[in-house]
């Protein structure tokens, strides 16, 4: 999957969290009333402690770089440790 497509994806997924983020808050806020037991209380911050989490580890997996270490192709991601120069031997890519 391509950056962009990650980046649409987590932007999407931030959007349909958000109502539920909200309504989380607003569950919050009510079990502040007199004669709520604090187990409402608790229940609302975990869930939105999760939403945020969520929506945070959808963020990262979207930005996060895809990164190549020395030894591997960089057109196709072949370990290359027991090849010396010369092309890919899985893709055939010139590397320098």
């Amino acid at each position: 999957m391509s950056r962009t497509a990650r980046v649409l994806a987590a932007a999407l997924a931030t959007l349909l969290l958000l109502p539920c983020l909200g309504f989380g808050l607003f569950g919050l806020l009510a079990s502040q009333e007199p004669g709520v037991g604090i187990g409402w209380t608790i229940g609302y911050l975990c869930f939105d402690t999760t939403l945020l989490g969520l929506i945070a580890a959808g963020w990262w997996a979207a930005l996060r770089r895809d990164q190549k270490l020395p030894w591997e192709c960089p057109a196709c991601g072949y370990d290359r440790r027991g090849a010396t120069d010369g092309p890919c031997p899985e893709c055939g890519a010139v590397t320098s």
